[in-house]
């Protein structure tokens, strides 16, 4: 195995042409780099460079091995600043996965500090629901995913964290029906939401729904049938306040339910430094969140 610092020591004296100005360059002794000239030489089994009373010259070997050094000690040296780099996580690639309504409200937020901050790194966001992600999490595919659904499977292998929870709101169209005083009390509407584990339509709805919820994962159809129909909207105020204060949503009514918003990574695999950086930026966001809708 070639040892890199006798391939710096052949091209700084391939360079210098000289055994002293090499040697003061490379801030060691002149018997030290002519041994380690000899040892390359020795273990290539080519001899790199002549010596007479004129100096030093490189051989026709010698120079085009002295060519292929500075190469190799050229990605040698990016291959350390690269590395220290996502040691660091200024570089790199990150993929992750996110349920449609937490990806809704944290993750435009939390890519933008994070593309300014981190501009060499690749983001890659995966939006399904809890069953998907959780089996390209087990295969590997992703780091980690957000998700408000809760697993109904053995997740002791699992780290598990709860970043916070969200209120659940019915939300409709500015200038539904439900919002007049007099509305037909047997006319029933569509209910759409997205597949939260364990989150109930409110008792008191029940009447005004039309059949079972629809369960749709796409959070912009979500948002467009809510704003262009009169279906009702079981989903968290926190998600769609730009609509609220647009006046395109109305909230309706409060579920008096809250969904938990909960991060899954794997205990066995270490977290990379972007997927921490990622996660703590996700807290952050979360609290300031919860404490500006509080």
């Amino acid at each position: 195995m070639l040892d890199l610092r006798n391939l710096r020591h052949l091209v700084v004296l391939a360079r210098r042409l000289s055994y002293v100005r090499a040697a003061d360059e490379l801030g060691i002794t002149q018997p030290s780099l002519t041994r380690s000239i000899q040892a390359l030489e020795q273990q290539l089994q080519v001899k790199l460079f002549d010596r007479d009373r004129g100096g030093v010259s490189l051989t026709p070997q010698g120079k085009m091995i002295a060519e292929q050094a500075r190469f190799l000690l050229t990605d040698a040296e990016d291959l350390e600043r690269q590395s220290k780099m996502y040691g660091q996580g200024e570089r790199g690639r990150l993929r992750f996965g996110m349920a449609p309504m937490p990806a809704h409200v944290l993750l435009r937020r939390s890519l933008t500090e994070q593309l300014a901050q981190r501009p060499n790194v690749t983001n890659e966001v995966v939006v399904r629901d809890v069953d998907a992600l959780w089996g390209m999490l087990v295969e590997g595919e992703i780091e980690f995913f957000v998700s408000p659904d809760r697993l109904t499977r053995d997740v002791s292998e699992a780290r598990v964290e709860l970043l916070g929870s969200f209120p659940l709101s019915l939300m409709v169209r500015s200038g539904h029906p439900l919002l007049r005083r007099r509305t037909a009390a047997d006319r029933r509407f569509p209910l759409i939401r997205s597949s939260w584990t364990g989150a109930l339509v409110p008792e008191q709805i029940q009447p005004r729904v039309l059949g079972a919820p629809n369960v749709i994962e796409d959070f912009s159809t979500l948002e467009a049938l809510t704003t262009s129909t009169d279906v009702i909207w079981l989903v968290s105020s926190y998600a769609v306040q730009d609509k609220i204060e647009e006046g395109k949503l109305v909230e309706f009514m409060r579920a008096d339910q809250h969904v938990e918003v909960t991060l899954y990574s794997l205990k066995r695999r270490s977290q990379s430094p972007l997927a921490l950086s990622l996660i703590s930026a996700l807290r952050a966001h979360m609290r300031e969140l919860c404490s500006a809708y509080a």
